[in-house]
């Protein structure tokens, strides 16, 4: 079997090759593919014909806020990837805060060398069995075609096996926490306990401070996925994996076993095994053939001994079977093992993780997010001036109003981080205000939730009597009601802003060029 595989390889060394180039730039794709997306974003900005930059140089449409659209579009599409890449440093504290909180701290998705390995594993136990198969598979094939049918099939057989050992791992880690959070919230005595099921949920990881007054089950509860009933449901991936092992394990053992069966009647039926063992048969010839009850105990001696080395040989090759089995399942149990120890339960535990990366604390994160955020924006910077370059080229050859030349001509004044931290700041006044509408939906759902189990006192009797000085009860406000009344209040806000700039700009117009010339003269003493 092994020369077999060393000529199969030798045969296809140029194929293997390109397949093992192929599975390492897959693996680097996948480890840096936002750079890689970068850059060619970048490379596509940059073309000379059909670049963005060329196509967002016509665009001349002006902003209220007095930058060109296409400057905009171009500045929001590199941000998008300082948020990607580099995700902002009060990120990393809510990433870890989301992790602790669904008990997943410490927890590291299961890499690509290691899913590798693991299929290598597979592979190689599952090999010989395959090349059993093959021949089953693939009927009258030559051994060459039957060797290639047992690289392929051994390469399926251990994909799957890893898909549905590392799913069943998952599984048994999010049951694990399911019953965590059932058994916290049984032994929970305080008479207000929430109960478990029909809970509005809006914690993510954005907001993840939400529930940080909650009980600690529903800190898990709150970032996990699961039935209506809160309970851990039936274990679907566990059992699919478990029929899966044990009916490789049986049908390789019995496959196994019927070949060599085959095999065994083969050698009985064709030419007779050369017999070195003496005989008082061998000191006759057939003239003079033993009287049978001289021959006959020596036949029964050679007949038994020929039993117990078939026996013993028997005894070896199901041994050898019954080791290969629990090989496997060894293998596979390991695979569920390390599913259970790797990957996350939590709905956004994956994006959690990449964004605390291999940082230790927030300031060597801090450092590596200005050290990447002052590189991306360099690069859009570069395509931001290379844009109002192609702007002022364009309007020259088409023309345009003052309004137009005076933008065009402070466009050095408008750069890439200037609109980063715009998008930044709106951004943060909009997550604020978005807070600040579940946080009192939240206070009121308490609230409500208090009023249902406070005793109703008895009341007084009415009087006729009206009574003076009396403060009239405000209507409680709804989530919606609140949310309206504070959008109403940012775009009041930012209303008396523009308000504001337009009348700075009025009370100091921009000077033309003709005057600027004048002005200059006349502090030169130059003016006729």
């Amino acid at each position: 079997m092994l020369d077999e595989i060393y000529a199969f390889v030798l045969a296809y060394r140029e194929l293997i090759s390109i397949v093992v180039l192929t599975i390492v730039l897959v693996v680097l794709l996948l480890n840096w593919w936002d750079e890689v997306k970068l850059f060619a974003k970048s490379t596509f900005y940059s073309m000379p014909f059909i670049g963005k930059t060329r196509r967002l140089s016509k665009d001349l449409n002006i902003r209220r806020d007095g930058w060109f659209a296409s400057e905009r579009t171009l500045c929001e599409d590199f941000a998008g990837d300082i948020r990607k890449i580099a995700a902002d440093p009060d990120m990393y504290d809510k990433a870890k805060s989301y992790l602790g909180k669904v008990q997943e701290l410490g927890r590291n998705e299961l890499g690509i060398g290691m899913r590798l390995l693991l299929i290598a594993m597979v592979f190689i136990e599952a090999l010989g069995f395959a090349y059993v198969l093959s021949g089953y598979t693939l009927p009258g094939a030559s051994e060459k075609l039957q060797v290639q049918g047992a690289f392929g099939i051994a390469f399926l057989i251990s994909c799957v096996l890893v898909f549905f050992t590392h799913q069943a791992g998952h599984e048994l880690h999010k049951r694990g926490l399911i019953g965590k959070v059932r058994t916290w919230w049984n032994h929970d005595s305080n008479p207000d306990r929430p109960n478990l099921m029909g809970r509005t949920n809006k914690t993510t990881l954005e907001n993840d401070h939400l529930d940080d007054d909650d009980p600690a089950y529903l800190q898990i509860l709150h970032r996990l996925d699961t039935n209506a009933t809160v309970t851990k449901g039936t274990p679907i991936w566990t059992i699919v994996a478990v029929i899966a092992i044990i009916g490789v394990a049986c049908t390789a053992t019995y496959v196994r076993y019927e070949t060599y069966k085959q095999e065994k009647t083969a050698e009985t039926t064709g030419a007779p095994a050369t017999d070195n063992t003496f005989s008082l048969g061998d000191l006759m010839s057939n003239d003079d053939a033993l009287p049978d009850l001289l021959a006959q105990p020596q036949q029964n001696a050679d007949q038994k001994a020929s039993q117990e080395r078939e026996g013993a040989r028997d005894a070896a090759n199901l041994s050898t079977y019954a080791i290969l089995a629990a090989l496997f399942i060894l293998i596979q149990i390991m695979g569920i093992g390390i599913g259970f120890k790797t990957g996350f339960a939590g709905k956004e535990s994956s994006e959690a993780r990449r964004i605390i990366g291999k940082f230790s604390s927030r300031v060597a994160y801090e450092s590596w997010f200005e050290r990447k955020r002052d590189a991306i924006a360099r690069i859009a910077q570069k395509h931001l001036t290379n844009l109002q370059s192609r702007l002022t080229e364009h309007a020259a050859a088409t023309g345009v109003d003052k309004t137009h030349r005076d933008i065009l001509q402070f466009s050095a004044d408008r750069h890439f981080m200037e609109h980063y931290y715009q998008s930044e700041d709106k951004s943060y006044h909009a997550r604020q205000a978005h807070e600040a509408v579940t946080r009192n939906t939240h206070a009121q759902s308490r609230e409500a939730a208090t009023a249902s189990t406070t005793p109703v006192a008895p009341s007084e009797p009415a009087t006729s009597a009206p009574v003076e000085n009396a403060t009239p009860v405000a209507p409680m406000e709804t989530a919606e009601q609140m949310e309206q009344r504070l959008r109403a209040k940012i775009k009041q806000e930012m209303a008396e802003k523009k308000a504001r700039e337009e009348a700075e700009k009025k009370a100091k117009p921009v000077e033309t060029e003709e005057e600027m010339y004048a002005r200059l003269l006349r502090e030169e003493g130059t003016e006729n």
